[in-house]
């Protein structure tokens, strides 16, 4: 494997890793501010775009990157916006668990579905890694005495949407990521996501915090979180085939048992404990045998 391709896999990884921390933070913001799920997503990705203006002080290279992908662009922002709120949407009305399962578990088999259907069929060592990242997915998710939510089949669909739109999202953002500027991709599909979701969250109700906890929370999750591992993401996607990525990213989960045990003090079950050997036994068996990535189409000039 060669040394770029070994190092987006390790960017990958590290963006999935940071996704996972999220969770903890919401949860934190939430029980102090009374802020609901859609209007701190909101919030993080206005933090990301801000931080990314100041990075750039100057709207030339995002007007640049416009003109040059345009279309990709907006749909990569609206992708992002709308999987986070379908996601939550998802979390509301049919429990953690399951919107957990469908919205994570369905993302790496579309993608997988859509390597085959541009023929290239996944081999058996593909397969069998996404099986066990599957797997170890379930078990790291359920957990005893979890009930469903008010509205079963709405948070379903909701979760199943979020998962297909996560995919198409992964498949528009590997071929934007081309060209290059990972930071910036960022900010701007940041910006379109926000505004995506802007709608949804003034109806539930946005506002800013006065908590001091909370401001901070959401400062990392709108830096740390969005900014950093959005960056490491698209600059991963560079040299990381989607269907490869998607697996990659189920290191969310992982990491999100993992932050809540040390964060809130909750307890891994054995069948976690489990689940979690099998997804990291995937995510190694990626390293060692990666397939080849989708070759990145050349900037439109």
């Amino acid at each position: 494997m060669t040394a770029a391709r070994r190092s987006g896999l390790l960017a990958v990884s590290t963006g999935a890793l940071l996704w996972g921390t999220t969770g903890v933070p919401v949860a934190i913001i939430h029980a102090r501010s009374g802020l609901s799920a859609v209007p701190i997503g909101c919030l993080r990705l206005v933090i990301a775009t801000l931080t990314v203006a100041l990075v750039y002080r100057s709207a030339t290279a995002a007007r640049a990157l416009l003109r040059l992908h345009r279309g990709w662009l907006v749909a990569a922002g609206v992708g992002l916006g709308a999987y986070q709120a379908l996601y939550f949407v998802g979390v509301q009305d049919v429990g953690v668990t399951v919107s957990t399962l469908v919205s994570l578990g369905v993302a790496p088999v579309a993608l997988a579905g859509w390597a085959a259907l541009r023929r290239r069929r996944p081999d058996r060592f593909a397969l069998l890694t996404l099986a066990a990242a599957l797997a170890g997915l379930v078990l790291v998710s359920v957990k005893p005495g979890t009930a469903s939510g008010p509205h079963p089949l709405l948070g379903l669909v909701a979760s199943l949407a979020a998962g297909l739109a996560y995919a198409a999202t992964t498949v528009i953002n590997h071929r934007i990521a081309a060209d290059g500027d990972a930071v910036l991709l960022t900010g701007v599909t940041s910006a379109i996501g926000a505004l995506t979701v802007l709608p949804v969250a003034v109806a539930v109700g946005l506002w800013w915090p006065a908590d001091a906890v909370s401001s901070l929370w959401l400062g990392y999750i709108g830096v740390v979180t969005t900014v950093v591992a959005y960056a490491l993401f698209y600059r991963g996607l560079q040299t990381t085939a989607s269907e490869t990525a998607g697996v990659l990213t189920l290191l969310e989960p992982l990491a999100a048992a993992g932050f809540a045990a040390l964060v809130l003090h909750e307890r891994l079950t054995v069948p976690g404990l489990i689940g979690a050997v099998l997804m990291l036994v995937a995510i190694a068996g990626l390293y060692i045998h990666v397939p080849d990535s989708d070759p990145l189409p050349p900037p439109e000039r």
